[in-house]
């Protein structure tokens, strides 16, 4: 049983939220907290000029949890004699003899993403295969793709891996561009390409737009974390590996707690790594050789919520009608309005789990031209209402 608190602990979270997975551990903690606390909390962004805590013992600091992301956080949390769960410490701090090597961590588990990448592409029948790793060739990034691509060669294809950057192409993307743009188009196409994180990902959907190449239909992206923001408004939406660091926090969160209530000394190692592949059209649709098929699925990607119908598709793909809905019922086994509608009702889906937009407003981003109408159709297709959807996403994201 835990031992009882004398105080109320004072708690320094460490966490860069520019990073998707220090995002999620940061709700994982609060969440704790909310449900365990109280606890008073500094938390540390990375943000240019935040307040720090350089001194913890005068704060009153009873524990640490987060990454020492600087050389500063590092001298800090090694003078500090507190409980401390640190998150993806380097290799260095590790070692035996460091001042911070008996400290509990988390720490992820790049070598299953590289895994899960790999069979969710095998599944789907590619046989050509590429990794682009971070741009500074960080261990992670590397281990990620190595990976990656053990397991498909294992089933029998190769994998090019994108090389290493100077130090100029690390610091301006300006610079790499033209290398990227030339290594993607040499690449055997049809291709499925892991990036290491979303906004790598990101990057390369961008610079195959700029080179002229199609995605899906010549590179399938697939990037990890699942940053929504970077996720939802790429060209055509990327699909992305989601990680349990929510989770993982969380159990960090409890374990500190223990600590500072001197309830257990052990040193804890908790493992976060990837929980699903969240599917979306940069990996979808790769394998249709009908480029009047690809054609309309490009345009209905792209217009579908500016409120297109069929005879617009039709015009764009300068086919008749006929042959064009033939063709895609032939690939896809449903018609082109339906597809339209997919579509739309999926970027419903999507505001309603992502954001508090308003359902009226929702109605008019998606295209619908009545809330009434867009209510119908909803319960039609997914049996409930949209707004005992939206609750029912919300509960679902903050349990675990």
């Amino acid at each position: 049983m835990s031992r009882m608190l004398k105080k109320i602990p004072q708690v320094a979270v460490l966490l860069p939220t520019s990073v998707k997975v220090s995002r999620d551990m940061r709700r994982g903690i609060l969440q704790y907290v909310y449900r365990h606390g109280p606890w008073g909390l500094h938390i540390i962004e990375g943000r240019n000029g935040e307040q720090k805590l350089v001194r913890m013992k005068e704060w009153g600091c009873t524990g640490i949890i987060g990454r020492l992301y600087t050389p500063e956080l590092v001298r800090i949390a090694g003078r500090a004699d507190v409980p401390q769960v640190l998150v993806d410490p380097e290799k260095v701090f590790q070692h035996s003899g460091h001042q911070l090597a008996l400290h509990s961590i988390v720490r992820s588990d790049t070598v299953a993403v590289g895994r899960m990448a790999a069979e969710y592409f095998l599944n789907r029948k590619f046989i050509h295969y590429a990794y682009v790793g971070e741009v500074r060739g960080f261990g992670w990034s590397v281990k990620r793709g190595e990976a990656f691509a053990a397991v498909v060669r294992k089933a029998g294809f190769d994998c090019h891996i994108y090389g290493a950057l100077s130090r100029e192409e690390q610091k301006d993307a300006g610079r790499e561009r033209d290398r990227l743009c030339a290594w993607l188009r040499g690449l055997p196409k049809p291709v499925a390409l892991l990036a290491a994180m979303d906004n790598r990902g990101r990057q390369i959907m961008d610079a195959c737009a700029w080179a002229g190449i199609g995605v899906p239909r010549d590179i399938a992206v697939l990037g990890v974390d699942n940053d929504e923001d970077l996720c939802e408004t790429t060209n055509p939406p990327m699909s992305s590996i989601l990680l349990d660091a929510e989770r993982a926090s969380y159990e960090a969160a409890q374990y500190l707690d223990d600590l500072m209530r001197h309830a257990t000394r052990k040193r804890k190692v908790i493992i976060y790594g990837p929980e699903r592949v969240v599917s979306r059209r940069s990996t979808e649709a790769t394998q249709i050789a009908d480029i009047v098929v690809v054609r309309a699925l490009e345009f209905i990607t792209l217009n579908a919520c500016s409120g297109i119908n069929v005879p617009d598709v039709v015009r764009h793909v300068k086919a008749s009608r006929r042959l064009t809905e033939i063709r895609f019922r032939e690939a896809l086994g449903h018609t082109i309005l339906e597809e339209i509608l997919r579509v739309r009702m999926e970027r419903v889906c999507t505001l309603l789990k992502e954001t508090n937009l308003p359902i009226g407003e929702i109605t008019g981003i998606c295209g619908f031209e009545s809330e009434s109408h867009l209510g119908v159709v909803f319960r039609r297709r997914f049996g409930s209402t949209m707004r005992d959807y939206r609750k029912s996403r919300h509960i679902q994201t903050s349990n675990y």
